[in-house]
């Protein structure tokens, strides 16, 4: 499960392209709090910030914005704003925020301010909203750190803002959560292993009951069917590839017995491991996907 937390990147030199300086998920805030983007050291950054409980409050030039749930901002730093905790707020501020710099994040942030305004208001399934979790879990579940990886993904959280997209993302985005592409990843390197469902669903950081759930809801599948299918399309390979004897293209695909892998590798193929083998003119295939 995700969990509040905040990350930081100090690479050894500036980049031209988009990169990722922080990002974070605040559970809280008190009346503390406070942002001046006329007296902060970070120049050349900028920052979105949204609001998931409670209501913050900006002001940008002479102009006051409160921003309750669903509510966020867009700035650049420096530049006339401040962002705080209101004094008459009534409960804790709770929001997520990203920090980025380059030549680029400076161009891309002015052409979204100027087409959608400082303020941006988003559903909870909006597009950029699953982006952003998207590049959250990468960092604080996955602990990605390569630079030029986190900026594909920041391209791709930053090109979403430019389209006002204030409804839930459509169900194409919605089935590729990035949870379910992290079990998926670890599944397919790891056929070969005796993997249970307990081992996957802790590789990503979630109960086996709701990662069973999610697949079912957004795959129409289970996790160990996808695992089952990944092992068979590699003896599939390995079958027609090699010389290796049945026995050890089982054992190495993760099937622990004989018998198992020949009815497992029918149900999908309709013939066992070794009639497939024999009929290479009838099946001439070396690649098999099972999806």
């Amino acid at each position: 499960m995700l969990q509040p937390g905040a990350f930081a990147f100090r690479l050894p030199e500036n980049l031209p392209f988009l990169t990722l300086d922080s990002l974070g998920w605040t559970a809280d805030s008190t009346a503390v709090y406070c942002n001046d983007g006329r007296q902060r050291r970070d120049a050349g950054h900028v920052i979105f910030q949204y609001t998931l409980s409670g209501t913050g409050r900006i002001d940008i030039g002479s102009q006051t914005y409160d921003l309750p749930p669903g509510c966020g901002f867009l700035v650049k730093v420096p530049s006339d704003h401040r962002y705080y905790y209101p004094p008459d707020g009534q409960q804790p501020w709770s929001f997520i925020w990203l920090n980025a710099r380059g030549e680029d994040a400076i161009r891309m942030w002015d052409r979204i301010i100027e087409r959608q305004g400082p303020i941006v208001r988003l559903a909870a399934g909006s597009l950029p909203l699953t982006l952003f979790w998207e590049l959250y879990r990468a960092v604080s579940v996955e602990r990605r750190t390569d630079a030029a990886d986190l900026s594909v993904l920041l391209y791709k959280w930053t090109l979403s803002l430019l389209k006002p997209d204030t409804h839930p993302a459509s169900e194409d985005i919605d089935s590729t959560h990035p949870a379910i592409r992290q079990a998926k990843a670890y599944m397919q390197d790891n056929f070969s292993a005796p993997v249970t469902l307990k081992d996957v669903a802790a590789h990503c950081g979630l109960s086996p009951s709701y990662l069973c759930r999610l697949f079912q809801r957004k795959e129409n599948d289970s996790p160990l069917a996808f695992l089952q299918r990944k092992r068979v399309e590699a003896a599939v390979t390995m079958l027609r590839r090699t010389d290796i004897s049945i026995r050890s293209i089982g054992i190495q695909c993760g099937f622990d017995s004989p018998s198992y892998f020949g009815k497992i590798f029918r149900q999908y193929l309709h013939l066992s491991p070794g009639e497939f083998r024999k009929r290479a003119a009838e099946h001439p295939y070396d690649v098999v996907y099972l999806d």
